[in-house]
């Protein structure tokens, strides 16, 4: 993130604590209220002269916070820069996504999602087990289909996306390619992905490849603890940061592997909707 986030006041500073024979820098810690403008504007603008979509991986056990923050995120992104979004919600419900406030399209309406430039796109069906399964794929792979274009522009959220990459359609196509291709040659039609996971094990590897951010709530255990803290990087580092981070406050690590800037963070304010801007012929051509 840029320096701007910096000059603001902090509810701490940056400490150095030792752990063993080492000395480990804690990373600042930062409300989420404070963080969030700069984070909309640097986010796919580390080089202000050569924008360019920049995935983001979001980590954390059920109940963490992890939707929480991508509405968040995404809803600022909107005000902030109006970029495009698709919220690709596989759930039977989830009481954050609603509360966004942004249309939900459901039931094969991926038309409609493809002309909402902030929208959420819900299959769902009475069904149970491997029926509900085939449709939701059939139904996600409608919408992906379409939205793979020249100049797409658009955020595309994977809420669940360990789900969705199990996913088989009717004629027994996994979406998981769907997923690989979006990770690794999204960015020349300009899609930028938001994973959300609740554990790293079983991921592909193009989550953590091909994406720049990471978000990673505290883990629940230590076999969590050491694969978070080996994706941020370095093992050794990472794991006496996330044992002193707070479950209960629902802290998470937030790095841009770009520009190496980390802090610790929490969101400190209420998600309520938010007005949407004026609807653009251009909308989905801007990143």
């Amino acid at each position: 993130m840029t320096e701007s986030a910096t000059q603001e006041s902090r509810s701490s500073q940056s400490t150095s604590q030792r752990f063993g024979e080492e000395s480990v820098v804690i990373p600042e810690r930062v409300p989420w209220s404070l963080l969030a403008q700069d984070f909309a504007e640097t986010w796919g603008r580390a080089d202000p002269k050569d924008p360019q979509p920049e995935s983001v991986e979001v980590l954390g056990i059920q109940g963490s916070g992890k939707t929480y923050w991508v509405c968040k995120a995404v809803q600022e992104r909107m005000i902030v820069r109006h970029t495009p979004c698709i919220i690709l919600q596989s759930k039977p419900d989830d009481s954050t996504i609603t509360a966004l406030g942004w249309p939900i399209y459901a039931n094969g309406e991926y038309q409609k999602a493809l002309k909402d430039p902030w929208c959420v796109y819900w299959p769902q069906t009475n069904a149970l087990g491997r029926a509900r399964r085939v449709f939701q794929a059939d139904a996600f792979r409608n919408l992906l289909d379409r939205l793979w274009r020249p100049q797409a522009n658009t955020i595309v959220v994977w809420d669940d996306i360990g789900y969705i990459q199990s996913l088989f359609t009717s004629d027994g196509e996994s979406l998981n390619s769907y997923i690989e291709m979006f990770l690794r040659e999204g960015r020349s039609v300009g899609l930028t992905n938001v994973l959300v996971k609740q554990r790293p094990q079983g991921a592909k590897r193009e989550m953590h490849s091909e994406t720049k951010w990471t978000v990673a709530y505290k883990p629940k255990d230590e076999d969590d603890q050491e694969r978070f803290a080996q994706i941020m990087g370095n093992k050794k580092r990472y794991l006496p940061i996330f044992e002193q981070m707070s479950l209960d406050r629902h802290e998470f690590l937030i790095k841009h592997f770009v520009t190496d800037t980390e802090y610790i963070s929490w969101v400190d304010t209420p998600l309520r909707p938010l007005a949407r801007p004026k609807r653009e012929a251009a909308q989905r051509q801007q990143v």
